[in-house]
């Protein structure tokens, strides 16, 4: 089953995010962006599903316009048809809002985005032994060359055991720690998901809170996200999208992955609109003062910033910014153009994905899709 929403609002609402009322708004017109972009995102979506995705959550913002979608059904077992503001894995979305976090505290003069972390972190030099000093920056932005524990841990026990173990952050420092510090990897980019790991205890151990509290307070609470939280032990929300996997032959049901709970790197469940008016408030200015958000772009030629990754934005000659994730049965990806005029939320499930020790992991190609959507509102 598929449902689509059609909103039309003005430009306030990316700047401000207020609301606005599909019920009372026109259907774009034919020869908009916008219904161009939905006809080919609706053929997306169709084709998802008949490759073996649970369900397509979407968000589209060009111009002051949006347009949420959803196809397929929350999980296999009810067959209740999604809805485009359903609860989701998002990922490693989730390093974009620790960053954010990690800016704040910057700006509050509380470290030094180019201050070593065993400075804040003393425990990074007993766990992991650096080869040479690590600063903030680095781990931001993957230059840091700290292997990454998802290598060791899916080699660590039975798959759907892994899968289901809640897993601390010094656990995962530890699993890192098993590997050698490759040198180099140092000062060039290498994505490892122990970067972010490391920032989230960097947080806790800077504040005094959990990094759960620091997310609420710092990103979901002034941008009134009320979809938006780390996950925890405790039952998934009624609206959650179920993906899966195929471990052995067998279908696991991955809402419930305990491995995500509490992940700096990965651990956070949302809703395509309120990661679009994150991705949307980042960009306007409306999270951190423009030094910080410069920083985060980090306007070079490279492929990633400070917690954001990059792409190349054809219509406006500069760049796209968001973040692809990948998890377990889940796949997502957020696209913003600079001045928050085309935007972009994907989300999909998945019923059939094979989950093995020595597979690779499966690349949905939503970055690709991404931006060639976005490019298409200036064609």
């Amino acid at each position: 089953m598929v449902r689509f929403i059609v909103a039309a609002c003005t430009a306030v609402v990316l700047m401000f995010g207020t609301g606005c009322s599909p019920a009372t708004t026109p259907v774009p017109s034919a020869s908009s962006p916008m219904d161009r972009l939905r006809t080919g995102l609706e053929e997306f979506s169709q084709d998802r599903l008949a490759a073996g995705a649970s369900a397509v959550l979407i968000q589209l913002r060009i111009n002051g316009e949006a347009w949420s979608g959803a196809a397929g059904v929350r999980d296999l077992d009810t067959k209740v048809p999604a809805e485009p503001a359903d609860s989701f894995h998002i990922a490693s979305l989730t390093k974009s809002m620790v960053a954010v976090s990690v800016m704040k505290l910057v700006g509050q003069g509380k470290i030094r985005l180019d201050g070593e972390v065993s400075e804040y972190l003393p425990e990074l030099k007993k766990r992991l032994q650096p080869p040479e000093p690590v600063t903030v920056r680095m781990l931001l932005e993957h230059t840091s060359g700290m292997p990454s524990f998802e290598e060791v841990l899916i080699r660590s026990g039975p798959l759907k055991q892994v899968l289901t173990t809640p897993l601390t952050a010094e656990r995962r420092m530890e699993l890192a720690g098993t590997l050698p510090w490759n040198t180099d990897d140092i000062g060039v980019f290498r994505y490892s998901s122990s970067n972010y790991v490391v920032l989230g205890l960097l947080i806790e151990q800077v504040t005094g809170r959990s990094l759960s509290d620091v997310l609420q307070a710092d990103i979901a609470e002034p941008l009134g996200l009320r979809g938006t939280r780390l996950t925890g032990t405790g039952p998934a929300p009624p609206d959650m999208i179920h993906g899966y996997v195929v471990i052995d032959g067998e279908r696991v049901d991955a809402a419930l992955a305990g491995v995500q709970d509490g992940s700096a790197s990965g651990g956070m469940v949302s809703t395509a609109p309120d990661v679009s008016e994150f991705y949307a408030a980042l960009l306007g200015g409306r999270l951190l003062g423009p030094d910080l958000l410069a920083e985060m772009q980090s306007p070079n030629a490279s492929q990633y910033g400070l917690g954001l990754a990059k792409w190349w934005d054809s219509c406006a000659k500069g760049y796209y910014y968001g973040h692809l994730g990948g998890a377990p049965g889940y796949a997502s990806a957020a696209m913003v153009s600079a001045d928050g005029s085309r935007q972009l939320t994907l989300f999909v499930a998945l019923a059939e994905e094979p989950l093995s020790a020595d597979a690779p992991p499966p690349d949905y190609g939503l970055g690709e899709f991404a931006q060639q959507t976005l490019d298409g509102a200036c064609r």
